[in-house]
């Protein structure tokens, strides 16, 4: 199965985009004058990365990364170009939980490739955004890079406000006691590990962002170093707020453990005391049940109606003293 190709010519000096392809018309372009290309691969073999790498001059280990899936983000300097791994993040609706794909891209001189497997929204959007702010094309590869790095934590927030949104309703539920217990844990649990999911993609993503806005890079032109700061900016902004949420929701757990706790007590407290009270009775009925000959109450008349309402009398005198300790 073919990898899906999509490559943008563009002329930084007329303002001209055009769609190539082939990654061979991508090669040819790539060497023009004011030329800027855009190549994106979805789901290539690795053959067809491989053959990516022959025609751009790749280093092998930033192909074999490209390959291999599960890639920390991160960015690599190579000779004539920079290997960075961002993700994108979307809410799944069907499975309740996060939509995670990786993007690679290779970046250089005057050309961006990215490579990923399944689809990924916020390439429509980078297209539009690219194609539309002509007046920045002469900033170079950078304002593309800006423009994809931008849209991808831009996509990041609504995710992390619809989480929030749900560990404030997990917070309401556990202190209004509107809640049941194996539901509500497996709730927290779940939404606690798409934070940590979530957190283990933001952190590392500010370092490559942080990496990008301080270095001296050759690629990127002076102008655009002020866009990457605003993007680090937001993606610390937002590490800030998983973290802080991550903590509330340790907080949540653990309080809900002390309920957890306190309700096995109350039910400890209430069984004990009704172990008393049937003890008592117990032992009423076994000394009254000796072998002896010699037992003046079983003589009595009215003995058996007496040992009964002794046993009464006696459960609801520990009856009224648990009550008032507050065991029932």
């Amino acid at each position: 199965m073919r990898a899906m190709l999509k490559a943008i010519h563009c002329d930084t000096q007329d303002h001209v985009f055009r769609h190539l392809t082939s990654l061979e018309q991508a090669r040819d372009v790539k060497n023009l004058p004011n030329a800027l290309l855009w190549l994106d691969l979805q789901s290539p073999s690795e053959q067809e990365l491989v053959k990516l790498g022959q025609e751009f001059a790749l280093h092998p280990l930033a192909i074999e990364d490209a390959s291999r899936e599960h890639q920390r983000p991160k960015v690599e300097e190579y000779e004539h170009f920079y290997f960075v791994v961002f993700y994108s993040v979307s809410l799944d609706a069907k499975a309740a939980g996060l939509d995670i794909c990786e993007l690679d891209m290779f970046l250089g001189k005057n050309y961006l490739i990215t490579v990923h497997n399944g689809h990924i929204h916020e390439l429509d959007e980078v297209e539009q955004r690219w194609t539309r702010n002509v007046n920045q094309l002469e900033w170079g590869v950078g304002v593309l890079l800006y423009t994809l790095l931008d849209s991808i934590v831009d996509r990041y927030f609504p995710v992390v406000d619809e989480m929030v949104n749900q560990a404030e309703e997990l917070e309401d539920q556990l202190f209004t006691g509107a809640l049941r217990q194996a539901a509500f844990t497996q709730q927290l649990l779940e939404l606690r590990k798409r934070f940590l999911a979530l957190r283990r993609i933001a952190t590392p993503e500010r370092d490559v962002l942080n990496t990008l806005t301080n270095r001296d890079n050759p690629i990127f032109d002076e102008h655009v170093q002020v866009y990457f700061r605003d993007i680090y900016d937001h993606i610390a902004r937002l590490a800030d707020t998983i973290d802080l949420y991550r903590d509330q929701l340790n907080t949540i757990m653990d309080a809900n453990l002390s309920i957890v706790s306190n309700d096995l007590n109350k039910v400890m407290r209430t069984l004990t005391s009704a172990s008393i009270i049937l003890m008592a009775d117990s032992l009423l009925a076994g000394i009254w049940g000796m072998n002896f000959v010699n037992i003046p109450e079983l003589r009595l008349q009215y003995g058996y109606y007496g040992a009964l309402i002794c046993m009464v009398v006696v459960s609801f005198l520990l009856l009224f003293v648990f009550r008032r300790l507050r065991w029932f």
